[in-house]
């Protein structure tokens, strides 16, 4: 009896990990299907916030493959752009994967970095942005003090938010500097009634 149940336990884990293969394939498959669909709907909130905090679980996945082998990997095939960096804040408890490229279609599916702006460790600061409803919802929230970490292809990086204030970004660029800081933005104020002001909340956060 007991090699019969031993021989019935291992049948059944065997089938385990097709199982959950396939689930997962399934999952990426509905994912990818949220993203590409839907334009009817384009004027609805609720599709772009289900749009914004899904396309994360394929970001992710991309960013996997990209520590895996070095190379940039799009989330979805018709992507122009890819991710290279995931950003944690352990205060808050919140994590995000970071696009390259600051464009309006690239924000709409997450955090994205400034071209333009530096990486960690390297002596210029670094831009990150993102929509004050969704990956940056929480930004508000940060404190002086509390420290972010960011992971890029060249390593782990730690920062401690030194300065948290309000812009005009009609009157007042973002000033990329010569040295290592972070520099996160998103609009102002949050929970706002209309996007698209000239507010900015920005964030800057020094190297450890």
């Amino acid at each position: 009896m007991m090699i019969h149940s031993h021989s019935r336990h291992m049948t059944f884990g065997a089938k385990v990990a097709p199982r959950k293969a396939r689930k997962s394939a399934w999952i990426k498959f509905i994912l990818a299907a949220v993203l590409t669909v839907g334009s009817w709907q384009v004027g609805s909130s609720v599709y772009l916030l289900a749009k914004a905090h899904l396309a994360q679980y394929l970001i992710a996945d991309a960013w996997q493959e990209t520590l895996a082998d070095g190379q940039p990997h799009p989330p979805w095939s018709w992507a122009d752009t890819h991710p290279v960096a995931r950003l944690n804040f352990p205060t808050l408890t919140e994590t995000t994967y970071v696009l390259e490229g600051a464009s309006g279609r690239n924000m709409a599916f997450g955090p994205v970095h400034t071209q333009s702006s530096g990486m960690p460790g390297t002596p210029i600061s670094t831009v990150i942005s993102a929509h004050n409803d969704s990956h940056f919802s929480f930004l508000g929230q940060l404190k002086l003090t509390d420290v972010i970490q960011i992971e890029t292809l060249d390593g782990a990086y730690s920062y401690r938010v030194s300065d948290i204030r309000v812009v005009d970004s009609d009157q007042h660029q973002i000033s990329i500097n010569q040295r290592d800081e972070l520099i996160l933005t998103t609009c102002y104020p949050f929970n706002a009634l209309q996007t698209g002001g000239n507010l900015r909340y920005q964030v800057t956060a020094k190297r450890l």
